[in-house]
């Protein structure tokens, strides 16, 4: 019964077995270092076709999205990139404070999130910052202006940086 539902659950959410499951989780920093000097996304907006997201980094995005509530949250995402494609491993919460409207990322969360992947660089994490997540409690996934304003400031600093929206519906 239970192989049932997994597999109806596969089959409705395109869920993809990966090839080599190593090879995600591999780290080849002279390939990310190559990737990120020639940067073909500057030449083409589409470059990354696909992004995947590790069952753990969506686990907590969503977690952390319903403990809002109605109010948004913000977070960080990890991992790593190749050629068009990008690798969601995890995620981390950020301290900020939302309202129903605007998620307002202050200079302390900033610092957080510096402060925390030095510290994950020092016991051997070789992911790297790629994104941002935030939540819309219930009024859907699109990025609003205050979204792209976020957006475009983050990729000033980090490219290619990538921007997602989780929208939480409580339905009980």
């Amino acid at each position: 019964m239970s192989e049932t539902a997994q597999k109806s659950f596969e089959l409705a959410n395109d869920v993809k077995s990966l090839v080599s499951l190593d090879e995600v989780f591999k780290y080849d920093e002279e390939r990310h270092r190559k990737l990120v000097a020639t940067k073909p996304w500057d030449k083409d907006p589409h470059y990354f076709s696909e992004i995947n997201i590790s069952a753990l980094a969506l686990l907590k995005m969503v977690m952390h999205a319903k403990s809002g509530g109605r109010l948004e949250i913000m977070g960080l995402l990890l991992g790593k990139i190749t050629e068009h494609k990008m690798f969601v491993m995890d995620s981390f919460a950020l301290p900020v404070e939302g309202t129903e409207t605007r998620v307002n990322a202050q200079a302390a969360a900033y610092e957080y999130m510096t402060a925390y992947i030095e510290s994950a660089k020092k016991v051997g994490r070789l992911e790297n910052a790629i994104g941002w997540y935030h939540s819309h409690p219930g009024y859907g996934c699109w990025l609003s202006g205050i979204d792209v304003s976020t957006q475009m400031l983050n990729q000033q600093f980090q490219e290619p940086f990538v921007a997602i929206v989780v929208s939480i519906v409580q339905l009980f």
